[in-house]
């Protein structure tokens, strides 16, 4: 809107209030009216345009001194809720340097600030999870165990848990398995599940290795597989790919050494301790 149609507007306004208030006037003048009141031995006279204002002035008088005590009567409250929301502020900051704390692999720090109580805090649950978390991290699985029982009884829905995934305990169902969702871990089965020979699981194997040809796993059990299958040299090549891959790992070198010495049962013993171990 423009400065001239903004100075049109107000001029029209203040135009129209002088017109009715000289409307207004010649009105009282003409014919002011007439209100009596009278209460018991008492009586008040005056013009209907003196009672109109009277009354207008009672009613701001009123609205003045309700709002007023108004006020006043939630001034306590007011009060209660400004320290309450410091005391929520100053809680809230205790949850905080908490999980910065834990976030730093200090949980002895941690601890000490979330043992205060979670009471002032605006996610109590969380409080308690980050302790319970702190408590698991010292070794203290009383304590830990009881403040994540705490948090599930503030927490109004407690997620269930994701079940781990079981590898299928069959070859072909195994491999398709992985083609889909690659593990590095369900690879080291692929030699075991099933009753399908070395050879056949050798050429099966063919299209996992090009999808993941820098796979640890798969050099390992194509070797081992490979050497069951009494192939030689194809057991040396895929024997060079691991130790290629990572010559200092613990499957490797008990790998070395099988190739050397033969397979044993301590040393099958050895293997599946470091599989289990997940090293």
């Amino acid at each position: 809107m423009s400065r001239f149609i903004r100075l049109l507007v107000w001029v029209s306004v203040l135009a129209g209030m002088l017109a009715a208030g000289l409307y207004l006037g010649d009105r009282v003048q003409a014919d002011p009216g007439y209100v009596l009141l009278a209460y018991g031995g008492y009586t008040v006279e005056m013009s209907i345009w003196t009672a109109s204002i009277l009354f207008v002035l009672l009613m701001v008088g009123l609205w003045l001194v309700l709002g007023i005590g108004g006020a006043l009567g939630r001034a306590p409250f007011a009060v209660w809720g400004v320290l309450g929301r410091a005391r929520h502020r100053r809680a809230d900051g205790r949850l905080v340097e908490g999980a910065l704390w834990l976030r730093r692999d200090q949980p002895a720090r941690a601890m000490a600030v979330l043992k205060q109580d979670a009471a002032s805090e605006s996610l109590p649950a969380l409080h308690w999870l980050l302790a319970s978390e702190a408590a698991r991290r010292l070794d203290q699985a009383e304590a830990s165990a009881q403040y994540l029982e705490t948090a599930e009884e503030l927490m109004r829905r407690i997620p269930k848990p994701v079940l781990e995934a079981a590898p299928p305990e069959q070859f072909h169902a195994l491999l398709k398995a992985l083609k889909k969702h690659w593990r590095e871990d369900w690879a080291l089965r692929l030699e075991s599940v099933g009753d399908e020979p070395p050879l056949a699981r050798l050429s099966a194997l063919t299209t996992l290795v090009k999808q993941h040809p820098d796979s640890l796993a798969l050099a390992i059990v194509e070797t081992r597989l490979a050497m069951a299958a009494d192939l030689e040299a194809e057991a040396k090549h895929h024997m060079a790919r691991a130790v290629a891959l990572d010559a200092t790992h613990p499957l490797v070198l008990a790998l070395q050494i099988e190739a050397e010495s033969g397979r044993t049962p301590a040393l099958e013993t050895l293997r599946h301790r470091i599989i289990e171990a997940g090293i």
